[in-house]
């Protein structure tokens, strides 16, 4: 057996919960909720808690009758939409790391191997909740109290309602079939055997059509003359979701009332609550349609306030300020006394804001201040003013603006504010502005003891002293936070401070490494491991890469994993892979990932999962990876890895039109690193050679070594594909003169390249060279 078995407690009793984090689906038979799972270098097969996908072959047929029995489908469709289960769990656990939780309770099976049941979560998904929700899966079979302390009855809650949706939207096992005959016909409606194949997925719906679980069995007006209060009853329990901000089931019970009840009574306030559902799950273009419908067929309706509301609140949160902004302007005119006024009127400043219209922000955010000075927005309505005001170069306004919100009741707006009131300091660059600037971040640590950003005010007000020469002053600054708080480690930021701690004494002398080894030395007497392992990191920062190499093992040996902070983690994980040993390295990157995931670390961590993933040929984990660095980078420095990493991995995956467009998003920007251009160039060509195209590859393959000679080995693998290139053209002088270029130049000797040259030619020419 070519794999290693878990060791797991006895099956005859769940034990304690155990978590595989990083864990992959390995190979081995599988369907929609069981299958082999890849942890800690083993192999398991886990069967989920709680759900039963359909069989996936008619091998046991009274389990297959069962499930028949409980989708209200025929037998002979079973196993299609079993396939489709498989299938749909394949999509979302391939090419990805999940977390596994599993008690070891023998889940029992055919298979030769044990298999345990376990909870599988992807991201913040659980596995067994998406199968159900898909309606891909029955809520049945063993279930356990979750790791996370959910009771059984609260998860069979949970699965009953995520049900109720999917049989609403006829998803899955629950799609209704074709009406083939009338009632009363002579031909039956057969069975719509082919209603779960996977050939072609269903197209997305046009924004705004009706979904196809709208349209019911039930025949309109089937109450009529009869349980009158019928469509009372059902407008209540619709209603009750939207109470509950339970919008996904309140547009599904909405839209039933609609097609059931055309003439209800309620008629108008359904409408407005589907349109607000709608809304509520950012399907904004949807919703903005309903209500400008609903405002045309109910103008003079009591609700026709709330829905001038909603409609430019749709508008703007999907971007549209333009649109928005009469609208915000019209309904507070119309109703001034309305609960919602006063929001109306922030929002067109917010909407003249993003239009630029900054004048006319500044002064309509100085009268709402004025006339709501205790309404919730008032806080950022100071923040926009102020930044209205900074753009129009009114600094001494613009600074009084966000001192409104530079107070502890402002609650996370207070650091904001300090944030944008420093950019005004540092633009203006005098020493009173700087010593304004670390006054400002002294107080919010004094006000703000408790709150992770202190570390980064720490620094700020530091930094803004040494502009002004006041070093002493930002050192003592600095050893104060890093002494008092360094232990902490979910904050972060020491890095820095420690990194201008460094310039900050005489060079050469030695008295930094002195100050730090004896703090390390306090710290390590004093048992506080995670500033220890801060003042060590620092102390590795000022050695040579040589000798930095050999602490490596020395600092993993003295520290646990659990003790390190964001900064020292993605040390080490770099460190290990420059040193060659990756393996040592990723476990740091990851659990950077899983500790600190709002680090500013994180880009940098997700970057170098990507190469090693790309060196492993895992494209599919690159890709993600460089996604997700895309998706949230600032450094422009991970932006372009990251993008150069994408391309590499789209080229891994054969999507070479895509890889080609990250490519030249590479080679065009000016500050993408030299070294990757050569690279770039070298991935266009292979694009283009894998679709065939090998005189456009030839001339991407020439500029590397015209242009990049002093990268030797992308110059070496230009020449040798170029050559190759020219072959697959049938131009046997151009491939001889290429080889031969490459073997004349200074690239070739003593490598194994200018032997497969050397093979080239003889075999072009006929002989030997």
């Amino acid at each position: 057996m070519g794999f290693v078995l878990l060791a797991a407690p006895p099956a005859s009793a769940a034990g304690k919960w155990e978590k595989f984090e990083d864990a992959t689906l390995a190979e081995g038979y599988m369907d929609g909720d069981s299958f082999h799972v890849r942890a800690n270098n083993k192999d398991i097969i886990i069967r989920l808690y709680y759900v039963d996908t359909p069989e996936t072959d008619k091998t046991h047929e009274d389990r297959n009758d069962e499930q028949a029995d409980y989708f209200g489908i025929s037998p002979t469709q079973v196993t299609p939409l079993g396939n489709k289960g498989k299938k749909f769990t394949q999509g979302v656990l391939s090419g990805k790391k999940f977390t596994v939780w599993t008690r070891w309770e023998d889940a029992m099976g055919s298979s030769q191997q044990q298999r345990f049941f376990g909870v599988v979560q992807v991201g913040k998904d659980d596995l067994a909740e998406l199968l159900v929700a898909e309606g891909l899966a029955r809520v049945y079979g063993s279930s356990t109290v979750l790791p996370d302390g959910t009771t059984i009855d609260q998860q069979f809650a949970k699965l009953r309602q995520l049900e109720r949706r999917a049989k609403a939207k006829r998803l899955g096992g629950w799609a209704k079939k074709k009406k083939l005959a009338k009632e009363g016909d002579a031909e039956a409606a057969e069975d719509a055997g082919g209603m779960f194949d996977l050939g072609e997925e269903e197209a997305p719906a046009e924004p705004g059509a009706k979904p196809i679980w709208v349209l019911e069995e039930e025949e309109i007006g089937v109450y009529e003359d009869k349980w009158a209060n019928v469509p009372t009853v059902a407008f209540l329990r619709a209603e009750s979701f939207v109470n509950r901000e339970l919008f996904e089931d309140a547009e599904i019970e909405m839209r039933k009332l609609v097609r059931r009840f055309p003439e209800h009574p309620q008629k108008a306030r359904i409408e407005f609550y589907l349109a607000l559902s709608i809304a509520m799950q950012e399907r904004f273009e949807e919703a903005v349609a309903l209500f400008k419908t609903w405002l045309q067929a109910y103008p003079s309706h009591v609700l026709a306030p709330d829905v001038q509301y909603w409609m430019p609140i749709s508008l703007y949160y999907d971007g549209k300020y333009e649109e928005a902004l009469p609208y915000f302007d019209s309904y507070a005119a119309q109703n001034p006394m309305s609960i919602y006024a006063p929001e109306a009127t922030y929002r067109a400043a917010c909407c003249r804001y993003a239009l630029e219209d900054y004048a006319r922000c500044a002064a309509d955010t100085a009268t709402w201040l004025a006339q709501n000075p205790d309404h919730y927005f008032r806080r950022e309505a100071a923040i926009m003013r102020g930044d209205a005001l900074a753009v129009l170069g009114e600094f001494d306004a613009a600074k009084e603006a966000y001192h409104l919100s530079m107070n502890p009741g402002a609650g996370p707006f207070y650091y904001m504010a300090l944030t944008q009131i420093s950019r005004i300091h540092k633009a203006l660059g005098e020493t009173n502005d700087y010593l304004a600037m670390s006054a400002d971040y002294v107080q919010y640590i004094k006000d703000m003891p408790n709150d992770g950003n202190i570390i980064d005010a720490a620094y700020n007000a530091g930094w803004a002293l040494r502009q002004i020469q006041r070093p002493e002053q930002a050192r003592t600054l600095y050893w104060q936070m890093i002494e008092r708080h360094g232990n902490t480690p979910a904050w972060e930021g020491f890095d820095l401070m420690l990194t201008d701690l460094a310039g900050m004494y005489p060079r050469g002398s030695g008295e930094y490494a002195t100050e730090l080894r004896a703090r390390y030395d306090k710290a390590l007497a004093g048992q506080r491991l995670t500033l220890a392992a801060r003042l060590a990191w620092a102390e590795a920062q000022i050695l040579p890469p040589e000798e930095q190499a050999r602490q490596l093992a020395i600092f993993t040996g003295r520290f646990k994993p659990d003790y390190l902070g964001a900064e020292t983690l993605v040390w080490l994980g770099r460190a290990w892979i420059d040193n060659g040993m990756p393996a040592n390295g990723i476990p740091n990157l990851e659990l950077l990932l899983e500790k600190y995931p709002d680090s500013r670390h994180v880009p940098q961590a997700q970057t170098l999962l990507a190469q090693q993933a790309l060196e492993n040929k895992e494209y599919a984990t690159a890709l993600g990876l460089a996604d997700a660095v895309l998706a949230n980078a600032a450094e422009i420095q991970y932006v372009l890895e990251a993008t150069f990493c994408r391309a590499e991995a789209l080229l891994g995956l054969q999507r070479h039109g895509e890889a080609i467009s990250d490519y030249n998003a590479i080679l065009a920007n000016r500050a993408a690193p030299r070294q990757l251009k050569p690279e770039a160039l070298l991935g266009i060509a292979a694009c283009l050679t894998a679709q065939q195209e090998y005189a456009q590859a030839i001339a991407y393959y020439q500029r590397v070594y015209v242009l990049y000679g002093a990268y030797k080995k992308a110059v070496v693998t230009a020449y040798l594909r170029s050559g190759d290139c020219f072959e697959k053209l049938g131009d046997k002088a151009a491939a001889l003169k290429t080889y031969q270029e490459f073997l004349e130049s200074d690239f070739a000797p003593g490598t194994a390249a200018a032997a497969y040259a050397r093979q080239r030619i003889a075999a072009l020419s006929g002989g030997a060279s």
